[in-house]
Order: C-alpha cells, then structure tokens, then sequence
C-alpha cells in the first residue's frame, strides 16, 4: 500500500478556473467541402435524407446548426499534448482527465452548466493511459502494467464546505488527492520481448473499470468479497484480471480473452452484473460470464485466427476483423452491444443471438468520416441515440430508426447523423467519450476537451412519428383541418417531439388541453362516452409517456452451445441459466435476429426509453403528474369497456372472457383495483356507476371477496365525493349521489332480502294454509333497486356496512373450520356489525328515512340487505342453540306494517316497504315454525322435567342459560304476530319399523301462558339452588359463590329491561311480563350482591 503522494501546496499542482481559458463553439460542423448544407433538423422528415439518400449526398455544413448543440470547450493545462483518457463522477459535476506525460498528467474539471472549468491538476508518477471514477474513488492504469487506487476529496475540490469532505478531520491542509493501493497486472506471457509474428509489448493498462452494483443471488462475486468491498477490472495485453480493491496481492480472477492486445473491456451495468464485453486488435469481441466456472468466455464473433486474417488479408482493406478501440453497452437494453474500430464504423450486436459470419445487426457509418472510431458511448436519456469519438478529430451524434415495412417482409435498421462537431485543431483524435444527462463529453489527444449539450432542437429531427392521416379519420370535425392536417393530428405530433426532447412539461402542457377538448368533444348522436371515440389518441399518448420497465435479465440468454458451435464460437460455450428459453438453433437466422431488432429499437426508441425516472420528474413538476393522472384514467376508463365488452360478446359462451394474452378479464380487474377507487373518486362522470357495476359483475363469480372489496372502494369514493359537494353546498350534489349505486349494491347484496328466494320457491305450497292466504310480493329488478335507493338516502354509510359484513362473513366461511366455531364466529360478526349500524344511523340521516327503510340495529337479521348474510346468521344461531335469537330477530319478517291494524291480520306483500312483504319471509317463517319453536320448547320442556323430578338436578348455568331465553322471548316477541302452517311430520313405528307421515299444524310463536309459567318455575328453582349454596354450607366464602353464579343473570336480565324502557305505547301484557320480570330481579339482587335474603336473617 502506498501513501499520499500528492499535496495542496505541491509546486507541480495548478488550482483554478479557465477564466479566458475556455472556448465556446456553436459550429456542429465544419469541412473543407463546403457549399452543401446538411438539413438536420429534418434528418428523419419527409423532406430529410433517409440513409440511402444522405450516404450518397451529404456534405458537412460551413456553419452547423447552432442551435442544435451548444458545445463547450477547454484546453486542459497539458504541456505535452498527449492526453490519453477520461473518467465521469456519477453523482458530481466532475471528471478527471489523465495524460501520458510524466509532467503534470492528472486534471480535475468541474463541469457547471456551461461552463467547464479546470479544478486542479496533479503529477503522478507515471504517465496514465485509463482512468475510472466511482464514488470518491479514482483508479489509474499506468505504462508499468500497474493499476493505482487515488482517494479524492470531491467536496474541498469542487469547493464545498471542508465538514463534508471526506479528509475532514486532516482539515484543509490534508491533500486533495492520495494513493491507497497499487495493483500489479498479469499478462499472459511475459511481454519484456516480442514475440516474432505479434503485436509490438507494452505494458500499458489498456483500461480500468469498476464494477456496478451485482444483483443478490448471482453467484458472483465469491463468498470470500466482503459485501461493501469495490471489484474493479483491468486490460493488460490479452488478458482482463478482475480485482478486489481490498485485496492488492492477486487477483480475484485473470481471463485470458486473446493472444493480441484487449483495448477495451466494460461491464454490464445490468443485472445481475456478471457479464463483461471486451474487444481489441484481433477484432474479436469476447463477452465473459463471471458466474461460469472455468473459461468465463461464453459469447464470441468469430475465431480469432479467421478476424485477425480477414482485416490482414490480400484482398483489399475489410473492416471485417479490424482492431477494435471501443466497446459499450446499452444502459436501457442489457443484450445490445455496440462496437467501433479502425474499420471507421459502429456496429450494434444483439447477444440473444450467435454472430454468425460476423454479421452484426445495425451498422453505422457516416459517408465524410474517413477516420477511425476511437470511442463511442450510447446516450444516456435516449435508447436509439449512439455518439462516436473518431481519429479526424470528429464527434457524431447517431439516430437509429427502424423502418417500417409491409407484413412479413424483412424491415430495415438505418441511422442518420443528427448533430456532429470537429474539434479546432488540427490534429489530433477523439481519444475519451462520455454521455451524461443530455451531454457528451469528448477529450481530444491534444487535450481539448469538449461538452456537447444536445438542444430540443437538434433531438427534433430524431424524433419517430406514428401519426399519419389514416390514423386521425376518427377524429372530430369540430377540431378543424388545415393543410390536410388535424388540429388533433398536430398536438400529438407536438407532443412526440416534446418527449423525445424530453421537454415533458411541455409536453404535459399540450396533453392536458388535448384530453380536456377530446373529454368535451359531443360530436355524434351516439351514447357512448366522448374518450371512446378517441381510443386510438389516447393510446398514443399514453405510448409516450408509458414509464416502461427495466428488461429484466431473466427475459434474455446468450445462446446454447449448439447454436455457438455452428456460427464459429468456442466449444465449450454454454448459455447463462435463466427462467426464459433461450433462442433456439432454427431462430439464430439473421432474418430473425433483425427482426427482433428492429421491434426492440421501435419499441425504445418510441417515447421514453426503460426504467426512465417519470415518477421523480412527474414529483418536481405539477403539470407532468396532472398530465399523467389524467391520461392514465382515461386510458384505464376505455381498458375498462372493452373489458366489459369482450366478457358480453363471451357470455353466450359460458367459457371465461380472456384478454389477447390469455389472461382472465377478472384477474386484470384486480390488479386495477387501487387505481379503479382512486379515479372513481377522482373522476366520477369519467367512471360512470353503470360501467362500475359491470366491472364488479366481472369479478365477483371469480373472487368473492376480491369483487366485493373492489365494490366497496367504489362505494366509499362516491360517498366521499358526497359528503365534500354537500359540504361545499354545491349545486352538483346530485351528479355523484350515492343513490346512483343501487344496481351496484344490489350485485354486491345480491340475493337482497327483497330479491325472489329461487331456493324455497316464489309460489306458496298447498300444504301452507295460513301462506297461502296471504300472497307474497315478487318484485321486479326496478322494484328491488328503489328500495335499495331508498336505503341509500337515508343512510348511505349504513348501505356500505352491509358490504362490510359480507366481506367479512364470506372470508370466515371461506377459511373454514369446526361448524360450531364457524358459526360462533358469525354471530359474533353480526353482532358487532349491527352496533356499528346503530352508531351510524344514529348520526346520519333523518328518522323518518330510518324508520321507512325497517333497519332495527337491536335486532342484528335486520341491519343488512343481504338475504345471504341473514340465513347464515340465523342458520348459525340454530347451530348454537341461540333460540331465543332466532325467534325475535326472525319476527321482523311476520310484522304487519303500521297502516295495518294488528286485529285486521296482514297480507304479505300489502306493504312494499317492509320486510314481511317480501320472498325471505316465506322461508324464515317456515323455518322458525318448523325447527326453531319445537327445539325452544323442547328445552324448556327438558328444564321443566328435569325440576319436577329433582329441583336442585341442574347446573346453575343451565338455569341461567334458559331463564335468559324465555325472558327474552316473553319481553321482546310480539306473540300477535304470528303465523301457522301444516307440515308432514315422519315418525317411525317401533313395531313394525314403517316410517308414518302425519300432517301437523306448527305456529311462529309460543303461548304466552307457557312462557310465563316456565319463568316462573324456572326462576323459583334456580332461587333455591342459590338459597341451597348459602344454607348447607357454614363457609364464609359461600353466599361469594352464590354471588357468582347469580350476577351474570342479574346483569343480563337488568340490561333486557333496560332496553325496553323506551319503548312506544306498550301493551298490557309487555307491561304484565315488564313487572314479572323486575320482581324478579329484587329476588335475585341480594344473592347478587352477596347478601342474605331478608328472610334468612
């Protein structure tokens, strides 16, 4: 490990700014041919050169455009002239620039705006010839075949304060620059002599690079790296050697890649990282996988004896096997590889497929570059724009553009030159290229350094239009025509070359307008909503500002072995394990790899580019997010119709409606479902309660519970746009009431309580006497959706409960169980759910409405519409024995309405407006007759028996147990109110084991004398079992005991009297049952208290 070997009070070190120093260009271009002027901003246009024509026709201009590019230049403080290369800080406005003298060879320069200004320069002990730049982390590549590791104090050079700089307890004396490790390079012989027949030795470090970020899982790098520890590579002849930077004395890893010299290796900056381009003089690109054992090469061109001899051969110069200077990936797609050389061209490489006869699949040449490419660089804000650094001392601004083609005919990649720039001098080459934001860097070797900032108005003529007149045919009248031209047609046009300038907001601006006048257009007689119309606009605008995802490596693979053997690869070439299929033998044709091309390249390059940061860009700027929140839901509002669409063209099917990939309509559903709530609060009159409805519809045969909770997002978005217009007073109230969801809650409800029971049958049986006397209503879909409307005005937030509690009782029967605990757990549910409904009809609504709608929170069966949720929550009361329950819950569906007068009778169905006029009742009715009456009685009868044969036989909850019941039953049914029915009965005969059916007559209801005497009866005994526990016992802890067993009765009957306080008009006999009742109670209160009754003093 070396020391610091630089200090701030060095001689041999310059600090400053350019000052004069600093040179501004506006020229793109100048040639010695001139009088032919190159029509930029139109390269791609309809009056522009397409490849064919400006191969043959262009001239560089006198002038340039200078409004395209504004291009900054310094000339760095290199006495010699001889600098080699240069590195880019990813997060500060700083590079760093190295040279081949011995002298100073080492500069730092800010880059600010426009202004590029020379920060400090620096001796190092060699000359340098590669640099890279990660963090406060500078690596060096010297002529000794040494790599140098320098550690720099960014914030003291850029001038920032000295606390946050990383030497800042040295203070500001500490250097600027030091030297933490040294690195030696392995060659793969020794390059002290020449080798007859190869390239002149050197022992220059061709390149040095750090690795990105490697993906978790990838198997590299080994388990022996320490997680915070920098992995670095570097070039030395035909080797690459990988390196730990914590690790100075051997190399994690050395690659032998060719027996000629590696100008150029690089990594992958895409996950999961491992895979490393290198290329040099053979002409050979090799790509390296580090997760492979062994031989990491895993991709190659050609052989490299057959490269080598193409470019060398007899027959003619080839740019076939030239030397390759540069190598560089794409950052936005992770198999794009692009190449230059001394053959004066760029080539782009799709590894998903073998380089068969070294046929790449892009090529770009500009026709005045007679010059070697030294260095290219792909930009960084867009996928089809490729920069190259030539040897005439030029830099050119590339757009690939595939073009479009008829179906099933081989489409064609070209490029045309968009911006370029030639350096002042007049010597020199384009040494070091870089591409930053929408900059490019360039260092000549005469050490001119250049910053080429692309304008909106050089990216315009890039920019791929998929607007044509055909397209805008359904475009309205009202948005006029000019030249041929929309109005329509005009602001997506403009709105295309806004994104490709990346100008967003200014793109966001035009979108916003075009949105609103298409939201607004009511052109045609049609009922269909205006963004309907415009499908095909709006698609094209979310195309533009469609955020598209990184591709992921997973979706990729080199080629198989076989495929790498047939096109000249090495034998033991193997492709990288990965989810997707690799490309097969038969698909490897080079008709297959241009096609796949040229879809990837429209794909990219139309828009912006993968993994683009819209959401940080939409956050600093309010109109972009406006813009994207207003496209997104009117695309999600035409996604949403044809999905409604294609499930009714597919409902005569039975089969389930699938979208073009294949996928349920339903499942696409759900994964909107946070986005359908968002808008339809958001946008109510863009999310109609009618399209709502049929979405809902989609989902809930598929997934209850998804299709239920997406139903009540809706519901819960329209109340609150309710409740914020009825704050506001606003006169729109109307437009987002909630009484427009009732066919919504009536899927979400459906069977209501006022729906037809299908299950029991509409019509009355002949055996049902008393039902059918009284027909029962059987309502239309309207009738059952005015009641829901009703229900909706009252107490909307009551309504939207109700789906709550089916959400909720729908998850317990779905995660199953014992029936005993299912059950328990139901009535739980619904119990709580009619407290809620309490609280909030409390607070909501009139009471008039309330009372209207028949919802009675004290009786938990009549605080939800949903005919299902009532079944299971009286089928659960029977389950565990919660008679009594059942009987006065169940009373709701026998109660005459008001105007009847109770000695008249009712007719079912003489009352729309309550709750015994409708189907449910039938069932209920028969229900409580025929099961529920016998099984109370049943157990009183048991009671009974059991304390006249033994009054003291029972277990003081069983007492407690069932005097609670048949209190419950005398205090809150309404015994006038009944109803009877004739049933068979089957019974079987002990004699001859024949099973008998006789017809019985069942009732509703149990005789009121019964119940009293029952309570009478019962509570006397469970008296004296209390009365019992004090006596026989001389314990002081005994009347504890009896205490214990005679408060919860106590509490319970005291609170079932409390809850008749208020009760209207009470009739005699309530009154009579009332007065028992608290008799009792003084009874029972001193055995609650723990005292003795009088009598037993």
């Amino acid at each position: 490990m070396a020391t610091s070997v630089f200090d701030t009070h060095s001689a041999r070190q310059s600090v400053g700014s350019t000052g004069s120093g600093s040179r501004r260009h506006s020229l793109l271009s100048t040639d010695g041919r001139a009088g032919i002027q190159y029509d930029y901003a139109n390269a791609w246009g309809a009056r522009g050169d397409k490849l064919s024509r400006w191969r043959r026709a262009y001239l560089a201009s006198d002038t340039g455009d200078s409004s395209g590019v504004q291009s900054t230049s310094l000339a760095l403080p290199d006495e010699s002239r001889f600098t080699t290369c240069m590195a880019m800080s990813e997060d500060q406005s700083l590079l760093a620039a190295g040279s081949g003298s011995y002298d100073t060879n080492m500069f730092f320069v800010q880059s600010l705006d426009d202004q590029l200004d020379v920060k400090a320069s620096f001796a190092s002990k060699f000359p340098i010839y590669s640099l890279a730049f990660k963090g406060d982390l500078l690596m060096a590549g010297t002529d000794r075949n040494t790599s140098v590791l320098y550690k720099v104090d960014r914030a003291r050079l850029l001038g920032y304060a000295v606390e946050n700089s990383i030497d800042a307890a040295q203070g500001v004396d500490g250097p600027l620059v030091r030297c933490v490790g040294t690195y030696k390079n392995k060659a793969a012989k020794s390059i002290d002599i020449a080798a007859p027949g190869s390239h002149i030795p050197t022992k220059r470090v061709a390149c040095v690079e750090f690795a990105p970020a490697f993906a978790s899982g990838s198997g590299w790098p080994p388990s022996s790296v320490a997680p915070n520890s920098e992995l670095f590579l570097s070039a030395l002849g035909g080797v690459v050697n990988i390196w730990d930077a914590t690790r100075n004395q051997q190399a994690l890893r050395v690659e032998k890649v060719s027996a000629q010299p590696v100008c150029r290796a690089t990594w992958s900056a895409q996950a999961p990282a491992t895979l490393v381009a290198a290329a040099g003089f053979d002409g050979v690109i090799s790509i390296l996988d580090l997760r492979r054992r062994g031989k990491a090469v895993a991709w190659r061109t050609a052989q490299p004896e057959a490269a080598f001899g193409a470019w060398l051969g007899g027959d003619g110069y080839s740019s076939a096997g030239a030397c390759i200077n540069d190598v560089a990936w794409s950052p936005f797609v992770p198999y794009w590889l692009a190449t230059g050389g001394e053959g004066g061209s760029v080539r782009v490489w799709d590894l998903r497929y073998a380089a068969a006869d070294g046929a790449a699949v892009a090529t770009l040449r500009h026709p005045t570059n007679h010059g070697a490419i030294r260095s290219l660089a792909w930009s960084a804000t867009h996928a089809d724009l490729l920069s190259t650094g030539t040897s005439d001392k030029s830099w050119w601004l590339h757009s690939l553009r595939a073009d479009d083609v008829a179906s099933g005919a081989l489409p064609s990649v070209q490029a045309a030159v968009i911006a370029d720039k030639r350096s002042a001098d007049d010597i020199g080459s384009v040494v070091a290229l870089h591409a930053k934001g929408s900059s490019f860097y360039t260092l000549s070797s005469c050490g001119d350094l250049y910053a080429h900032r692309v304008t909106p108005s050089a990216l315009a003529g890039a920019t791929a239009s998929r607007i044509t007149g055909d397209d805008m045919q359904g475009a309205s009248e009202s948005t006029g025509d000019m030249q041929g031209e929309t109005v329509l047609e005009r602001d997506i046009k403009s709105v295309e070359a806004a994104v490709s300038a990346r100008d967003l907001k200014g793109a966001a601006e035009v979108v916003l307008n075009v949105v609103q006048r298409l939201r607004a257009d009511s052109a045609g007689d049609s009922d269909e909503h205006p963004i309907l119309r415009h499908a095909d606009s709006i698609k094209r605008l979310c195309d533009l500002f469609k955020a598209k995802p990184r591709i992921k490596h997973t979706s990729w693979a080199l080629p198989p072995a076989a495929v790498a053997l047939s096109s000249g690869l090495l034998a033991d070439s193997t492709s990288i394990a990965v989810e997707s299929e690799p490309v097969t033998a038969s698909d490897a044709s080079p008709s297959a790899a241009l096609k796949d091309f040229a879809s990837d390249l429209a794909y990219v390059a139309y828009g912006l580019p993968p993994d683009f940061p819209l959401e940080s860009t939409a956050s600093r700027q309010p109109v972009v997010w406006q813009a994207l929140e207003q496209l997104n839901m009117a695309n999600l509002r035409i996604r949403l119709g044809r999905l409604v669409e294609t499930a009714d063209r597919a409902g005569d099917t039975g089969s389930v409606p699938t979208d073009a990939d294949g996928r349920p309509l339903w499942k696409s559903i759900v994964d909107r479902e946070r986005q359908i709530m968002q808008y339809a609060k958001a946008e109510p009159a863009l999310f109609d309660a009618r399209l709502l409805r049929a979405v809902v519809k989609l989902v809930l045969p598929h997934d209850c519970i998804a299709g239920l909770t997406l139903g009540l997002g809706i519901c819960q978005a329209y109340l609150s746009n309710q409740r914020l217009h009825e704050q506001r007073g606003d006169a729109e109230s109307e437009s987002v009431s909630c009484t427009m969801l009732d066919a919504l809650v009536h899927v979400l409800l459906f069977p209501t309580v006022f729906d037809t029971d299908t299950s029991a049958g509409s019509a009355a049986d002949s055996s049902d006497s008393a039902m059918a006397a009284r027909p029962v209503l059987v309502p239309n879909v309207q009738m059952v959706r005015e009641r829901i409307s009703e229900c909706l005005a009252a107490c909307p937030e009551a309504v939207f409960e109700m789906v709550r509690l089916e959400i909720s009782i729908q998850e317990t029967v779905l995660k199953g169980g014992e029936q005993k605990a299912v059950a328990e757990d139901i009535v739980r549910i619904v119990q709580r759910h009619a407290k809620s409904v309490r609280v909030l009809l409390e607070n909501t609504g009139e009471p008039e409405q309330r009372m209207h709608i028949q919802i009675h929170a004290q009786y938990p069966a009549t605080t939800t519409l949903s005919a299902s949720a009532v079944r299971l929550y009286l089928n659960s009361l029977l389950s565990t024995r919660g008679y009594d329950e059942h009987l006065v819950n169940s009373q709701w569906w026998r109660v005459a309405p008001a105007a009847v007068p109770a000695d008249a009778g009712h007719v079912i169905g003489s009352d729309i407006g309550w709750l015994s006029s409708f189907p449910l009742a039938r069932m209920l009715n028969r229900q409580t007759a025929s099961a529920i009456v016998p099984r109370m009685q049943r157990q009183i009868d048991v009671v009974l028996a059991t304390i006249k044969k033994e009054p003291l036989g029972l277990e003081p909850r069983l007492y407690r147990d069932t005097l609670l019941k048949v209190a419950r039953v005398t205090l809150l049914m309404r015994s006038d109110q009944h109803l009877s029915f004739v049933v068979d009965v089957a019974s079987k005969n002990k004699e001859t084991g024949e099973t008998l059916t006789t017809r019985q007559t069942v009732s509703t209801a149990i005789d009121p004398g019964v119940l009293a005497d029952a309570f009478d009866s019962i509570g006397s005994a469970f008296l004296m079992l209390l009365e019992a526990l004090t006596r026989h016992s001389s314990h002081r802890d005994a009347f504890k005991r009896a205490a214990s067993e005679a408060l919860p009765l106590y509490e319970s009957l005291s609170q079932l009297l409390e809850s008749q306080r208020n009760v209207r008009d009470p009739t005699d006999m309530l009154k009579s049952r009332m007065m028992a009742v608290r008799k009792y109670l003084r009874k029972l209160e001193h055995y609650a208290n723990g005292q003795q009754p009088s009598g037993q003093q």
